[in-house]
């Protein structure tokens, strides 16, 4: 890996996948501009496999939980902001998901954030694309998983198709490979079972990405580098060809086994189903071979964390994107981020971890008109449909929530139910940013510059703002306005005083 970097001290980080299969934690260093890799650790939790009717058991939460904590021991002299912990499909996919995510990040030291099967294709392709050479090909990027595999056509840097289809390894072998005595059933009727499911799954996308096409393909996964160590000996180290797959697979259906050198038992365990699922995308996306990567969603996360602290952060660019796509006015969201940042630092609350506040809260203004392209009579609740709903590349899927949720609580009645709903953790820090989103709103209400921005306190229960003096005189619509704000805040038990 390369990279261009101002610093020249050295600096250490870590990204951590809780991924369906396996946890993997990857240590860099990045020295004068070079990323050098100083450690890499991987546990086969296969939390996947404890992932029953929705409910992820208490066996594989331990075994989990043992995990991270040995990943925790690992990281604790890694200041706090240079590590990046994220959950993938077996984590979004389980009920009891959040609790195990409390104890998950009293384990690990750190905080851990889900992302959408979107944004874990995008970092996926981060990573392979920041290891590889660029040579404008365009590119195909695929990742088998315990749970979901991903699909990413994209060219040097940047992707054009993402997708996260329900395929995986995991959830594959105990759905159709495994007996009730929990051992595998390896018959060629079993094998089609697989290979007809991740068909059927791969019929959703299949016209879409052969009709966009690509020069080359690349696959980024545990079962990926497994299958190459297994290529029957006419296929080049490092390629997976489709005949070599299609010969795998006629001797598993044979065999029922295929003998298998240096590879874990738990790894032995998923393999007949990751070749039935490989030779189902080969087949269905009509490829001949593709290139094994060293490279993938942990690597994409290291690259994330470095540009974020380089400045270089990607939801800003996804924020511009959606501003030009919903023709929101930017002079006007950027009149509103401005008083709604010089309120919240006033006010200094408290955050909510591992979330930057002020950068949401910025993010929210620039988008708080994004539902006028729909309709002006209730906006703000479009906004919040339309964030709820869209690809945010670059956010997790709780920065999706609050941004959302801001967005939606901008202005007009304050829902006392969505207030309940919310973390009880976070009420009061994401209350704040709400009210002085809103607040912002109103003081811009005229659309032009506020010259002079109030101060604000919160003591209590009382909001008080202060003026200019004879501010409020010479601009009757605003303090009307702010009277209807207090009636607003007072049904959640909030007065707002201004003077």
């Amino acid at each position: 890996m390369d990279i261009t970097l101002n610093n020249e001290t050295d600096h250490y980080y870590v990204a951590i996948d809780l991924g369906s299969n396996s946890f993997h934690m990857l240590i860099v260093r990045e020295n004068r501009g070079l990323i050098e890799v100083v450690d890499r650790v991987k546990d086969m939790v296969q939390i996947a496999r404890g992932l029953k009717n929705g409910v992820l058991s208490e066996e594989a939460q331990n075994r989990a939980l043992e995990c991270l904590q040995c990943f925790n021991e690992r990281i604790q002299e890694i200041p706090a902001e240079h590590i990046k912990a994220v959950g993938t499909k077996a984590l979004r996919a389980a009920s009891n998901g959040p609790e195990f995510l409390y104890q998950a990040e009293k384990a690990l030291g750190v905080p851990i954030q889900l992302v959408s099967g979107y944004e874990e294709a995008r970092l996926v392709y981060v990573g392979v694309s920041n290891n590889i050479s660029q040579d404008h090909q365009k590119r195909l990027v695929i990742d088998i998983g315990g749970a979901s595999t991903e699909f990413i056509v994209g060219q040097d840097y940047s992707p054009r198709l993402l997708e996260s289809l329900s395929i995986g390894c995991v959830t594959f072998t105990e759905k159709y490979l495994t007996n009730a005595k929990g051992e595998l059933d390896i018959t060629p009727k079993t094998l089609n079972n697989v290979y007809i499911a991740a068909s059927e799954e791969l019929e959703g996308i299949r016209s879409i990405y052969r009709n966009e096409g690509w020069d080359i393909t690349y696959g980024a996964s545990g079962t990926m580098k497994s299958v190459t160590e297994i290529m029957p000996i006419m296929t080049p180290a490092g390629i997976i060809s489709r005949e070599g797959v299609n010969e795998l697979y006629r001797q598993l259906g044979e065999n029922k086994e295929i003998k298998i050198d240096n590879v874990t038992k738990q790894r032995r365990f998923v393999m007949p189903a990751g070749i039935a699922i490989l030779k189902a995308i080969l087949d269905q996306l009509d490829i001949e071979e593709l290139h094994v990567s060293d490279a993938a969603l942990k690597e994409g996360l290291i690259h994330e964390t470095i540009g974020r602290l380089k400045h270089h952060d990607i939801r800003d660019e996804t924020v511009t994107k959606h501003i030009a796509k919903y023709h929101v006015d930017r002079s006007q969201a950027e009149r509103v981020k401005h008083i709604a940042l010089s309120l919240f630092q006033q006010l200094q609350p408290a955050c909510v971890d591992g979330i930057n506040c002020t950068s949401v809260l910025g993010w929210s203004a620039l988008l708080h008109e994004i539902g006028l392209t729909i309709s002006h009579s209730g906006y703000h609740h479009h906004g919040r449909y339309i964030l709820e709903n869209s690809d945010l590349a670059g956010f997790n899927r709780y920065e999706q929530y609050l941004l959302a949720t801001l967005v939606g609580m901008h202005r007009r009645k304050i829902n006392q139910n969505r207030i309940e709903a919310l973390n009880p953790a976070h009420r009061d820090a994401i209350l704040s940013m709400a009210i002085c989103l809103r607040l912002a709103t109103v003081l811009n209400r005229k659309r032009d510059d506020l010259e002079f921005p109030p101060s604000i306190t919160w003591t209590d229960k009382t909001i008080t703002l202060t003026f200019e003096t004879q501010w409020l005189e010479n601009n009757p619509l605003t303090q009307r306005s702010l009277t209807q704000e207090a009636e607003y805040l007072s049904r959640i038990g909030i007065a707002l005083n201004y003077y």
